[in-house]
């Protein structure tokens, strides 16, 4: 009882700030903050992460609490409530026969840690399980390109189980930092125009990796929220919507194995973090990397430093990047 009492509390945290915060306030205060930070980008590509920014952010506070209204998206039912995380499912986009999926919970580890589980595909293959039969592995996983110190692009590529081809996902990473709220938010969507994304690859180390034959890409959007509970605790939300590509499966099918699987990789997820914050040595040299220790400076330092400009520091070490974008 005390164990889901503690749960309740964190996820209130998270819903106070995305309920109250006046940097996330409306799409105003969401341009603001995401302008800060994107400032030497074109001014197309800045919207459209303020779009993307604020419908990530609007279906995040439609879970916040416990009693669901209903809205125009359909209204969230509870698949799993445990003592360390819940899932939860509604209808998803308009014109889609899937689910939008959530899961929440809380991980033992700091934001930066927490962040570097999902941000660091290249380590996938590490703890992904590997199981034999059925065949389900992951073939490679890895980075494509590093957009901005913000932005990466990368690639996940696994080996399914026969008669079906493997599948793959090009997955388009952003993160924004809203420091002032102990909150860092990731989008994460598919790369859908192959031929665009090709082209914009063409003559960088690994793009030979792309021209796997007999393989399905998949598309994902959605993203998730990383709250600062304490300096062992982060409160985490997940959102996403996926099409596995699987025409000949009922899609209510795939929806119902869906559900059944967010518990387990709930679970595996939080591992993780544990595992990283007992030192794994591969984990620890990739949590060396500016993007997380400017999380760390500013997250868990004391509040001189928490309270610096963030947007403005991240602004100078994007500077050592081409600023490119790719539309997805």
């Amino acid at each position: 009882m005390e164990k889901k009492q503690k749960i309740k509390d964190y996820r209130k945290q998270l819903d106070k700030t995305l309920l109250t915060s006046p940097r996330l306030a409306n799409k105003d205060s969401i341009r603001k903050l995401v302008q800060s930070q994107l400032q030497s980008t074109p001014a197309e590509v800045q919207e459209k992460r303020v779009m993307q920014v604020s419908n990530l952010i609007e279906i995040q506070r439609s879970a916040c609490g416990d009693d669901f209204k209903t809205s125009k998206t359909g209204v969230w039912k509870l698949k799993d409530d445990s003592e360390e995380y819940r899932v939860m499912y509604r209808e998803g986009p308009q014109g889609s026969p899937f689910q939008t999926l959530l899961t929440e919970g809380y991980a033992d580890g700091p934001v930066d840690v927490c962040l570097g589980a999902s941000w660091e595909l290249s380590l996938y293959k590490i703890w992904w399980p590997q199981y034999n039969f059925p065949t389900f592995k992951v073939m490679t996983s890895c980075l494509l390109k590093k957009v901005r110190l913000d932005e990466q692009i990368s690639l996940l590529r696994m080996k399914v189980p026969w008669p079906l081809s493997d599948r793959e996902v090009v997955l388009d990473y952003f993160e924004l930092e809203c420091f002032e709220d102990d909150l860092v938010i990731v989008l994460l969507n598919s790369i859908s125009d192959t031929d665009s994304f090709n082209e914009h690859l063409r003559g960088l180390p690994g793009n030979e990796i792309l021209e796997a034959k007999n393989t399905v890409r998949l598309s994902f959007s959605g993203g998730f929220a990383l709250k600062k509970i304490n300096s062992n605790i982060t409160h985490f939300r997940t959102i996403g919507n996926l099409d596995l590509k699987l025409d000949f499966v009922p899609p209510s099918l795939i929806n119902f194995i869906s559900r059944q699987l967010l518990g387990s990789a709930c679970n595996l997820y939080r591992k993780i973090v544990i595992d990283m914050v007992k030192g794994d040595e591969k984990f620890g040299k990739a949590l060396e990397g500016p993007l997380y220790v400017r999380i760390r400076e500013h997250l868990y330092h004391n509040n001189e430093i928490k309270n610096t400009a963030g947007p403005k520091a991240l602004q100078k070490e994007n500077s050592e990047f081409r600023d490119d974008h790719v539309e997805n």
